[in-house]
């Protein structure tokens, strides 16, 4: 029996201190708001002309810190059961109506509204979540190697610099104070973005000397996030393909003219390079300021590819001309045929002389059209249609010359001379007309010579233009740095490392 009633009688006496505890709370609330007369429009001052004093505080993880002391909110901890904190509705108490002043929405409500802690010595600390939303410029001038500084400016837009006082959060390190100069990182809280790299993190009060103390512009607390771009996606998936692509132009001069594929391939490089624009205006941002790195890059490789384009045309132009269209003359034979090709190291056929080490080259049929008019001239014509036939025969080859009429006989030479003088022309006809063909191949040959020392002299201009072009883009990006000290001119590092205590 004994053991029932100690149990109730522990229930009773554990009931009846929490009715206690849960009254005492009550009665601090209605000491505070009630017997006090505590009124949430007021400013917790004393006198009108003094200023409350707003300490503020940023962390990465949606977090703002907001602390006030407000004197009308102290009490004794002794009368109200050692209660040295109290929560209460932010509706409650006087707030400072601190806003994000650089927000891109629009709104200026935080997410939301949690409790206010609210210590004895009336000292108030509120930690309201929120997602800010700010407006920064961007600069795409160096993408993908840029680098930007957005801002986080807090001010009130209800009380001016005359009624509160806006300073950073402090905290305290072997009692001594100092100032958190940071955007606060809380490691549990904190997934590192894979695109951009946070470099410097300060916090500053801003104070404008030219504003009047009665204006809410005079005041302000900001924190800086000075990021950087990691460009490693878009050098492998962009940059990369993009340089690839232009230098593939280069092939362009080493295929002859023959084969008909220069111009097209030419044309294959520019429709690549924009379907890679096209790809890259997506993903920046729709703006006049000022042209990205790669867009540069793009639009000159584009200049160049058409440029290119042009030059595979005049190329072709001049490698398909004949002499019955164009005239080769001598200073363009003596500067593409002799100058240009010794400078650029090209190499030359062998000339018709043999020379040491080299093989003899076969005769021109000159020389047996030659042999073939002296034959016709010691042979009559009946000794030149039967004399295989005679041998056919069984018959002996004459040993004797042709029969030759008596010098004194005109009648005869001048018969032996209308018989020799046809075959006699048709062979000069067939030396002229040979002698002409080689004319004009050879002549039709220097024309596609000049077109393959056009080529190679394209060849060694557009490639160091191309790789002069490219470094000088691309190293501007790889030398756009973010300053070393978040401020020019101050060498404080505002790290949490680098602390200026009070």
């Amino acid at each position: 029996m004994a053991g029932p009633v100690l149990t109730l009688g522990l229930l009773a006496s554990l009931a009846m201190c929490g009715s206690w505890a849960l009254n005492e709370e009550e009665r601090l609330i209605r000491y505070l708001f009630q017997e006090k007369g505590y009124n949430k429009e007021l400013r917790p001052v004393a006198h009108k002309e003094d200023s409350v004093d707003v300490t503020l505080a940023l962390t990465l993880s949606n977090l703002i810190s907001l602390g006030w002391t407000d004197s009308r909110l102290q009490w004794d901890v002794n009368e109200f059961g050692n209660i040295s904190v109290l929560r209460l509705p932010p509706d409650m108490v006087w707030l400072p109506e601190i806003v994000l002043e650089n927000n891109n929405d629009g709104s200026f409500q935080i997410s939301y509204w949690c409790n206010v802690l609210v210590y004895d010595s009336g000292y108030v600390y509120w930690l309201p979540p929120a997602i800010f939303s700010s407006s920064c410029p961007i600069s795409v001038t160096y993408f993908p190697f840029d680098w930007q500084n957005c801002s986080l400016k807090f001010s009130s837009l209800k009380y001016t610099a005359k009624e509160i006082t806006l300073s950073l959060k402090q905290e305290l390190e072997d009692n001594r104070a100092y100032p958190v100069e940071w955007v606060i990182i809380d490691p549990e809280g904190f997934t590192e973005n894979g695109e951009w790299e946070i470099v410097h993190r300060p916090a500053r009060v801003n104070v404008d000397p030219s504003a009047p103390l009665d204006s809410t512009s005079r005041q302000d607390v900001t924190f800086y996030l000075i990021i950087r771009r990691k460009p490693l996606f878009y050098i492998i998936n962009i940059l990369v393909p993009c340089v690839l692509i232009s230098f593939m132009i280069n092939l362009v001069f080493y295929l002859p003219g023959d084969c008909g594929e220069k111009t097209s391939v030419a044309i294959s490089v520019l429709l690549a390079q924009s379907v890679f624009l096209l790809l890259i205006s997506k993903r920046l941002p729709a703006t006049s300021m000022a042209i990205p790195l790669i867009g540069k890059f793009l639009l000159f490789g584009m200049v160049l590819v058409t440029t290119v384009v042009m030059i595979c045309v005049i190329v072709l132009n001049i490698h398909f001309r004949t002499p019955s269209t164009h005239v080769l003359s001598d200073g363009v034979k003596k500067l593409f045929l002799e100058t240009l090709p010794e400078l650029l190291h090209m190499s030359r056929p062998a000339e018709e002389s043999p020379g040491p080490g080299l093989l003899i080259r076969r005769s021109s049929s000159l020389g047996y059209i030659s042999k073939a008019e002296e034959y016709f001239s010691l042979k009559s014509r009946s000794d030149l249609m039967f004399e295989k036939q005679s041998e056919r025969h069984g018959l002996a080859r004459r040993l004797t010359t042709a029969r030759r009429p008596p010098a004194s006989s005109e009648q005869a030479q001048q018969e032996l001379f209308n018989e020799l003088k046809p075959a006699v022309d048709g062979a000069n006809f067939i030396v002229n007309h040979m002698r002409d063909q080689n004319s004009y191949n050879e002549e039709k040959d220097s024309w596609s010579q000049v077109a393959r020392t056009m080529d190679r002299l394209c060849l060694f201009v557009v490639t160091p233009v191309m790789v002069v072009g490219t470094a000088w883009i691309f190293l501007q990006g790889v030398y756009n740095q973010p300053p070393s000290q978040p401020f020019p001119g101050d060498p404080f590092s505002y790290e949490e490392r680098d602390r200026r205590f009070i």
